[in-house]
């Protein structure tokens, strides 16, 4: 899950839900017709931001809150060979892995290839990462 740590009120979108999808808070969207969770890959421009408020009806308005100019805190992936990060780490990019059974999305620390969130800081001992997005991952800089 994805918690943003400087949350700006002006910087909320409010986009749809993509046909037959659910949206649940604490979620990193992008736009592919309508808000969609993102997975482990995405293409260019897309990333909307995180999920404010879950939205479980098809087609339906959900809010988002912009991922530009943020700070997001993410969860490091329980499975991943690398537990923990250094400070030679920090302005690295990483990619994201999406647990199938859950849907829970962490930080790949093992994964920096193609990368999309730059890390901007940790907690090791609450297993916890601090990124920020690539501006050329996000799909409205507002």
């Amino acid at each position: 899950m994805f918690k943003v740590m400087n949350p700006n009120p002006n910087k909320y979108i409010r986009w749809y839900t993509k046909a037959a999808n659910k949206c649940y808070a604490g979620v990193l969207v992008k736009s592919n017709t309508g808000a969609d969770p993102v997975a482990a890959a995405h293409d260019g421009a897309t990333i909307l931001g995180v999920v404010v408020e879950t939205q479980t009806a098809i087609n339906s308005e959900v809010l988002i809150q912009s991922v530009s100019g943020t700070v997001l805190e993410v969860d490091i992936d329980p499975s991943a060979t690398k537990q923990t990060f250094a400070v030679t780490d920090l302005g690295s990019q990483y990619d994201m892995v999406v647990d199938a059974t859950t849907g829970e999305q962490f930080i790949d620390p093992d994964d920096t290839d193609g990368g999309f969130l730059v890390l901007v800081g940790y907690d090791n001992d609450r297993k916890k990462a601090y990124v920020t997005v690539l501006d050329a991952d996000v799909y409205l800089a507002c």
